[in-house]
This record gives structure tokens, sequence and C-alpha cells, in this order.
């Protein structure tokens, strides 16, 4: 059975969550403890990440098998506690 929002999704789905955290030993580490609280990481390119030009930041993709909008807002603001945390998309 499929759930569909406003936002034209259709549940469940593979759904990329997007950070961009300042770079740190352990910033990977809290992201991906606080994603996966909530959601399964995907198999597929599960967790991509990209330095930002001078090296202070990252932006962290990581793909989540969704089952409801209110799983990705639990997700999301989960993401917006944590303070390596600067944005997210």
């Amino acid at each position: 059975m499929t759930e569909e929002t406003a936002g034209g999704l259709e549940f469940p789905c593979d759904y990329p969550v997007k950070a961009m955290v300042r770079t740190g030993p352990d910033a990977h580490d809290q992201v991906l403890e606080a994603v996966a609280r909530h959601a399964t990481l995907s198999d597929a390119d599960t967790v991509r990440v990209r330095a930002s030009r001078n090296g202070r930041f990252e932006s962290l993709t990581i793909t989540v098998k969704a089952d409801s909008r209110d799983q990705l807002e639990r997700v999301y603001a989960e993401l917006r506690a944590l303070d390596v945390v600067v944005m997210m998309l």
C-alpha cells in the first residue's frame, strides 16, 4: 500500500536526506546515528560525502527507505538538533 503526500511522494520510497555539516572527527557518526534512529538506510549508494572547497564543511547525502512523511519529519527534526549540522535540504 502506498501513501501519497502533497509533494507527490509515494511511500515507501528511497529518499535522499541531505545535510551540510562542519568537518570534524565525529560529524559523520552523529548524523548517521541520528538518521538510523528513525529510518533504514538504503542499500545502494547509502552515504555520499562531498567536501567544500576550503574543507571546513562537508555535504552528506544519506539515502533512506522512507515509509511516511512523519518519519522524514522526525529525521529532519533530530538533524536540526545537532550542533554539527549547518543546514539541510
